[in-house]
């Protein structure tokens, strides 16, 4: 049994201005990953060795992020992990930048992997998923489809333009819509879905003839309603969607409560990433850390409380920073405060005295500035 996996990064929410110049799925997170870490992880701890990424802007952040493209491949000599970019669509406009297009752009790795089943997941969902029971209910219900979702209980503020299932009593679906926010209790889709091979390539090229616009989620939608039996399996675990800057932020932080980490870095589940050969973090003795991940190669002199800090960090001395992010090889000079902020990479705070956001406004000092 062959299965090919593409993580999906088209149609994912944009995340302020993080995503100005570099895709969502690349954000950094807690430090140390990438968004996509977390479900190209769920792809090689569930056994797929032939993975292909459907890019759909900032390319070259992604192919940064990848290096040798070897770290989520737990087939190196047999396996496939390839990023697949459609530039003509890129260049015709969001509408027609879509992942069909992608998918029918590069064809040739359908083709080449033959796989029996395609899994197609997107990054902005993060969650600790393991898709072999889903499968294996797949194949024994010798299904065409199957979309994943989550019975949520806060639908009303939450997931506000995810899709909405409505199921009947064999849990089939027989709708699907946006949440606009009506109702707290909501089925929502994961936009995760495993497919037969003859059913996927059907969708694909139908999807093309009835809209350039169409996206995969719009055909499987679009055939629910008509004569495809789309079956389902319930998510229950933690998952959270990445869908604004304020979420990034509040999702981020609430992994500081280890009952809450503990949800989603799970024993058996590792979570790969790309690594880097730099030293343990360094404190000295005028450090005063509290409740933070701080990542390889910082030197912490400061004050470090409710904090995310990334490599590379500087906190000098007297330095105060609480409740924020700092990216990869950033600075924060002699007796500065931040709080409630997010640092972008190789940004400076070295001459304003004190950075004060609060937690529904929280600053952003972009890549490289001097503030």
């Amino acid at each position: 049994m062959k299965v090919l996996a593409y993580l999906n990064l088209h149609h994912s929410p944009r995340l302020g201005p993080l995503t100005v110049s570099r895709s969502s799925a690349v954000v950094s997170f807690l430090g140390r990953y990438a968004i996509m870490d977390f479900m190209l992880s769920n792809f090689s701890n569930s056994g797929f060795d032939r993975v292909a990424t459907l890019v759909d802007n900032h390319p070259d952040s992604v192919l940064k992020h990848f290096g040798s493209r070897n770290t989520f491949n737990i087939n190196t000599k047999l396996g496939l992990e390839i990023i697949a970019y459609n530039e003509s669509g890129s260049k015709a406009g969001p509408r027609y930048n879509t992942d069909v297009a992608n998918i029918l752009f590069n064809s040739w790795i359908l083709e080449q992997t033959d796989p029996d089943y395609v899994v197609v997941a997107p990054s902005y969902f993060v969650l600790p998923l393991d898709f072999r029971p889903i499968l294996k209910q797949h194949m024994a219900n010798k299904s065409k489809v199957t979309a994943v979702y989550q019975r949520v209980y806060n639908a009303r503020n939450e997931y506000i333009g995810r899709s909405i299932f409505d199921l009947n009593t064999d849990g089939h679906v027989i709708n699907i819509s946006r949440n606009k926010g009506e109702k707290d209790e909501r089925n929502i889709g994961l936009e995760t879905y495993i497919f037969s091979r003859d059913a996927f390539e059907l969708l694909i090229k139908d999807a093309q003839k009835i809209s350039s616009f169409y996206t995969l989620s719009d055909i499987v939608a679009y055939h629910a309603l008509k004569d495809l039996r789309v079956d389902t399996y319930e998510y229950l675990g933690y998952m959270r969607c990445f869908d604004s800057y304020q979420h990034y932020y509040d999702y981020s932080f609430e992994l500081l409560n280890y009952r809450i980490r503990r949800q989603l870095f799970l024993p058996h589940w590792p979570i790969y990433t790309v690594t880097h050969d730099t030293p343990p973090a360094k404190y000295e003795a005028t450090a005063d850390v509290n409740n933070a991940f701080i990542a390889n190669g910082s030197l912490i002199c400061g004050t470090i409380r409710n904090a995310i800090i990334s490599r590379n960090v500087k906190v000098e001395e007297g330095a105060v920073v609480e409740n924020s992010i700092i990216f990869t090889d950033s600075i924060v000079r002699r007796n500065k405060i931040i709080s409630h902020a997010i640092i972008d990479k190789q940004a400076e705070v070295a001459v304003a005295a004190e950075l004060a956001g609060t937690p529904d406004d929280i600053i952003y000092v972009r890549k490289g500035d001097r503030v």
